[in-house]
């Protein structure tokens, strides 16, 4: 076996990986009712959804989900299999990511990480995105009420003024 039947794919054509991307979603939170898969593969026939998954082998890896508006996107959902993290796959699809948002010439992307979640703002931080604002108990798993953290990251070289 070679190294690249291990490497991960990244490709921004999620039609049709609706089924795919609901799975993960319930898998990696066991706490989420299938309505709300529902609702966010709903979200991917809107032309302002975009986004980036990862393929390892015949596993299907991860995926971030951008909703667009004129200047921004905000980053609604990105997931990565329980089995694959820890291998700089967030990662990769949020570059990914940024990557497209700079080709849609968007200004700024935003986006909402748990407070407990100390992993996710790493990653962010590194980034580049700094937090901005705080949402008081915004995600809810089980009965607790945690509190949410705004952040954003300006995309330079993305300005629609720019040729």
């Amino acid at each position: 076996m070679t190294d690249t039947a291990y490497s991960v794919c990244y490709s921004d054509k999620i039609t049709g990986r609706d089924a795919q991307i609901g799975a993960l979603y319930l898998s990696v939170y066991g706490e989420k009712k299938p309505t709300e898969a529902e609702t966010l593969t709903r979200l991917m026939k809107s032309p302002a959804l975009y986004g980036v998954i990862a393929q390892k082998g015949d596993l299907f890896a991860g995926f971030i989900l951008l909703l667009a508006s004129p200047d921004s996107s905000d980053i609604l959902e990105i997931c990565v299999h329980p089995d694959m993290r820890r291998l700089g796959i967030g990662r990769g699809l949020l570059e990914a990511a940024l990557f497209q948002a700079r080709q849609r010439r968007q200004d700024k992307i935003i986006l909402e990480v748990a407070e407990d979640n100390l992993a996710a703002q790493i990653l962010y931080q590194q980034a580049g995105f700094k937090q901005i604002s705080h949402r008081p108990n915004y995600y809810l798993r089980g009965t607790a009420q945690i509190d949410a953290l705004v952040m954003e990251k300006q995309l330079s070289g993305s300005s629609k003024t720019s040729p």
